[in-house]
């Protein structure tokens, strides 16, 4: 994915309703791209490329194919993950208010 593409996918995705932070990072866990604070963006991408290495091992152990998705939910939204080859894309979201 080039700079440009990058920039317009973080933006894009940035601007969804409820989104309050998009990382891209390498499979070894190091920032590529984020609309997050560098401190922020670092630990969440060391802390989730872990968390995607797990999960998969469970998926293969459990021979369900492929991970293609992880959703964490939290109190106060989710954590969205999609690995792909070359990069793990981690998009933050806020809980939608309940009325």
């Amino acid at each position: 994915m080039g700079g440009k593409a990058l920039k317009d996918s973080l933006k894009r995705l940035g601007a969804h309703e409820g989104v309050r932070g998009v990382i891209i990072t390498n499979m070894e866990g190091l920032p590529i791209s984020s609309n997050l604070g560098t401190e922020k963006t670092e630990v969440i991408s060391a802390l989730v490329t872990s968390l995607v290495g797990k999960a998969k091992r469970v998926v293969d152990e459990l021979g369900e194919g492929t991970m293609n998705f992880l959703t964490i939910t939290t109190q106060k939204g989710e954590v969205m993950v999609a690995p792909e080859a070359d990069y793990i894309l981690i998009v933050l979201k806020t809980a939608p208010e309940t009325k």
